[in-house]
């Protein structure tokens, strides 16, 4: 079956993990991508996990994740006779992608306005701050995103410094709304017949996402409250983090006796000390020894069991528990094994490995990896043949 975006040619000028994940994601969906990158390679090539924990650049974990379904090749953009290569691929694309910050984009002639003058095309260009204003040519990470975005504010203790959330999960938002962006503007072209330039903001994006930041943010503009970090981290009877038999388990949120979940978690326990009388005295379970106590039932109870026992008996008493899964355990759930988490690819160099799979299903235009990330340079001569 034909996929939905067959037919649609990217031509993509992104680098690192934003712009490549937003191609990745109409990549998948069936569009033709061409990834232009630089003759030392994209930067995430640089990037583990590692294939066989051998570094190289065609073994990174974070460039193949990202670039299934694309074509590469390279130009050098800073020789003259670059310009002409850029052109003609504007030529055969629907959509081009950009990720240089303003400076670069101005030096290499790639603007939105200097693309359009090549092709009347639709351009989505991803930035830090915007193309205007006083922060447009600042750089950008995710410690700054989750700083000036809000979030770092209210993670954390009160009396400790600020938390930041781990791993890229800004910078893999901020490409899903890239991807959103572009669909917006091909489904713009065949609707209306028009072409468009489409800007997105790292920072934009950041502050827009719907968790704590967006909360703590329309709190302040509402209300003129500030969402402060807790005193502490153990407010509740119980809840958070336990250790068990060959892992850790998480109860969402906390529960004390007055909160209507507490009976559930009784329940699970099944430790008739719980259901003593001053577990309902407020006067009792607001002092410190109170907490102590409950740890002292419940936490022998988790050390006493795996996972999946801890998580039976919380399905059966409808407390909102899951166990912390590894990345060993993601991969070898059947659940989610047949559900397509897990696809082969097979590499020219690497051979066969696991690659994640799709995060939705279409029923009538598949989504599909039809090849593993491209060598650098692999697709070099095709492209400018379809070039002319």
């Amino acid at each position: 079956m034909e996929s939905a975006l067959e037919g649609i040619t990217v031509l993509d000028l992104t680098s690192g993990i934003v712009g490549p994940y937003t191609t990745k994601l109409l990549a998948d969906l069936g569009a033709r991508v061409i990834k232009v990158e630089r003759p030392e390679g994209d930067p995430s090539r640089l990037m583990g996990p590692w294939f066989n924990d051998e570094q190289g650049i065609e073994n990174s974990g974070t460039y193949q994740f990202l670039n299934t379904n694309k074509q590469s090749i390279v130009i050098d953009l800073s020789k003259k006779k670059s310009q002409l290569v850029i052109a003609d691929l504007v030529g055969l694309a629907d959509l081009v992608v950009t990720s240089f910050s303003p400076p670069k984009a101005e030096k290499y002639k790639l603007r939105p306005s200097d693309i359009r003058e090549l092709a009347d095309v639709n351009i989505l260009s991803i930035t830090n701050f915007g193309w205007t204003g006083p922060y447009r040519d600042f750089k950008l990470s995710e410690t700054v995103l989750y700083a000036m975005g809000g979030e770092m504010y209210s993670h954390g203790i009160a009396g400790q410094p600020p938390l930041k959330l781990g791993g890229v999960a800004a910078l893999l938002q901020c490409g899903a709304m890239g991807a959103i962006g572009a669909l917006g503007a091909i489904h713009a072209k065949e609707l209306h017949n028009i072409t468009q330039d489409v800007g997105i903001s790292l920072f934009d994006v950041q502050i827009n996402s719907v968790d704590r930041r967006s909360s703590t943010i329309l709190a302040f503009r509402f209300s003129g409250r500030l969402q402060e970090r807790p005193e502490s981290a153990g407010l509740y009877l119980i809840g958070g983090v336990y250790a068990c038999s060959d892992g850790f388990i998480e109860i969402t949120g906390g529960v004390s006796s007055t909160h209507p979940y507490w009976s559930r978690v009784v329940e699970m326990i099944g430790d008739p000390r719980l259901e003593e009388d001053k577990w309902g005295d407020l006067d009792f379970v607001r002092k410190p020894e109170a907490k102590s106590e409950a740890d002292a039932i419940v936490v022998p109870w988790m050390v006493e069991r795996t996972r999946q026992e801890i998580w039976k008996e919380a399905r059966r008493a409808r407390v909102i528990l899951a166990p912390l899964y590894t990345g060993k355990d993601l991969a070898s759930d059947l659940v989610f094994k047949d559900r397509g988490l897990w696809v082969e690819v097979e590499h020219a160099l690497l051979g066969k490995f696991p690659m994640l799979g799709r995060p939705y299903i279409f029923e009538k235009t598949p989504w599909k990896i039809r090849r593993s990330a491209p060598i650098l340079a692999q697709d070099t001569k095709d492209i400018l043949v379809s070039c002319g």
